[in-house]
């Protein structure tokens, strides 16, 4: 699991896992849509986007725009950037996994075995 901005910084370091064959699971705070739109294409650019075998996303609080608010014209929702971004690849994608800054936050380990069933809506660890 990865906070977007924090993980976006580690890009093309030496303390960027591989991701080859991963399921990345993102969350973030206080993003607005277009930040987390330059982020997203930061990494398919990157190339880490295109080697992941699925991709979960907790939550992204506080990363719409309030109503009147013009920060973002472009009008769109976090979720329209999130799946817009990441709908092309090819692999499984799912929504609304209980991970982020909010109550309820659930703990994933890094480098367990995992199995992500978008149609199912489930996260499995498989260890």
């Amino acid at each position: 699991m990865a906070n977007l901005t924090v993980a976006t910084h580690l890009l093309g370091t030496r303390h960027l896992p591989s991701l080859a064959g991963a399921i990345l699971v993102l969350e973030d705070i206080g993003e607005v849509p277009y930040r987390l739109e330059r982020m997203l294409t930061h990494w398919r650019l990157s190339g880490a986007l295109q080697q992941l075998a699925g991709i979960g996303f907790g939550r992204f609080s506080d990363c719409d725009e309030p109503p009147g608010e013009t920060s973002d014209r472009s009008g769109f929702t976090a979720r329209q950037v999130l799946l817009e971004r990441t709908a092309d690849l090819g692999i499984p994608l799912l929504e609304n996994l209980p991970v982020g800054h909010e109550p309820g936050n659930a703990a994933l380990p890094l480098g367990v075995p995992a199995r992500l069933d978008a149609d199912r809506g489930t996260l499995e660890l498989l260890q």
